[in-house]
């Protein structure tokens, strides 16, 4: 399956949404797609951090407890920047035990997620569970994204 990408805005406020399998293999593409929208809106690295991090967890945690598909999403408002992952159908029993390794995508738990936002949430139903976090996060200036540019 290959991932379904909704829309990217850009700007001071923006929006992005990526639609993909709930499994593990697909937690690196949901951080990729969150790191491309958060220098497009010039989020600070050290924010981008932050926030990649709680993607990859709240997408990681999607995948582990095997929902058919999730939908990873992220919206930049004011100075600010919500993250939901949402998924969704039946849930499967893991052909695998998960094993954590060098290579894994999270695994750092909930506390963290909690640590690093200002907010969450989580709306749990019968067929989805949908989990939100929101954050301040800071932009860079016009001189830093600037010189940014001039070093590229």
């Amino acid at each position: 399956m290959t991932p379904a990408l909704a829309h990217a805005r850009k700007g001071v406020h923006g929006h992005g949404m990526i639609a993909l399998p709930a499994e593990e293999r697909w937690v690196h593409a949901a951080r990729h797609f969150a790191a491309c929208l958060l220098a497009g809106w010039d989020v600070v690295p050290e924010d981008q951090d932050s926030v990649l991090l709680i993607v990859g967890e709240l997408a990681g945690n999607a995948a582990q407890h095997g929902r058919a598909d999730m939908v990873v999403s992220l919206a930049f408002e004011g100075r600010a920047v919500r993250i939901e992952v949402a998924d969704s159908g039946a849930t499967a029993p893991s052909p695998h035990p998960r094993c954590s390794g060098a290579h894994d995508e999270h695994g750092r738990g909930v506390g963290i997620v909690e640590l690093l936002t200002d907010w969450t949430e989580t709306l749990e139903e019968r067929d989805h569970r949908r989990d939100r976090a929101g954050l301040r996060v800071a932009a860079a200036s016009a001189e830093q994204s600037q010189a940014g540019l001039a070093l590229a």
